[in-house]
């Protein structure tokens, strides 16, 4: 079995070449789909990547706190979004804020990079940061989607790691939350091929 820190720095090094060799690789708008926020709000981006969904918070009207284990990626936010929002390098599985600190986490195409380990821990972490009737949003990639290769994880031809979930798996992940909405959404792509993901928004009950 390999070595689940080395294995997470080996996969911080592949995100942080990615971010390097690509400025900018989500393009667009970013969405909130079921997501409803108060201005106001303190949301919680966890891998924040570029800011596509920081963006779409900072849109809302929130207060938002981006996080990514890449320092790359950190830096890139830090040039675009300068005092509009704030953005830490750190790691999903310890989150270094203060229980109860967000009314909202956010959580887009995160949980598809994270071993059973990180996958745990995060979720608690999640728990932990969110109020009581705090909200999360999560977008995984669905075990039907194009990428997926008739598995449930790979690993790209760039470093980069992948796992694939049910709509149940995501669901059960957040056993105790409420359910506030739940789809699994098909996109045809241009060139052929589609696209399956999971979108959820869960609250937290207490």
């Amino acid at each position: 079995m390999r070595d689940g820190g080395r294995c997470r720095e080996e996969q911080r090094e592949s995100w942080d070449r990615f971010y390097s060799e690509n400025k900018r690789p989500w393009r667009g708008v970013g969405k909130l789909p079921g997501l409803e926020v108060s201005e106001g709000d303190r949301a919680l981006d966890i891998g924040c990547g570029n800011g596509k969904t920081a963006s779409a918070l900072i849109q809302a009207g929130v207060s938002v706190t981006g996080i990514d284990f890449s320092p790359n990626a950190i830096h890139y936010c830090e040039q675009s979004f300068g005092d509009r929002a704030k953005f830490i390098t750190c790691d999903s599985s310890s989150l270094p804020f203060p229980d109860s600190s967000f009314e909202i986490v956010t959580l887009v195409h995160v949980l598809e990079h994270l071993d059973d380990k990180q996958l745990s821990d995060t979720v608690s972490e999640v728990s932990r940061v969110l109020v009581p009737g705090g909200k999360v949003l999560v977008r995984a990639f669905e075990v039907s989607d194009m990428r997926a290769g008739g598995s449930d994880s790979n690993v790209r031809g760039n470093g980069i790691s992948y796992r694939y979930f049910t709509e149940e798996q995501i669901l059960s992940l957040f056993d105790g939350f409420e359910v506030i909405h739940s789809d699994t959404v098909s996109e045809k792509m241009r060139f052929g091929g589609v696209r399956v993901r999971v979108e959820a928004v869960l609250r937290k009950l207490s």
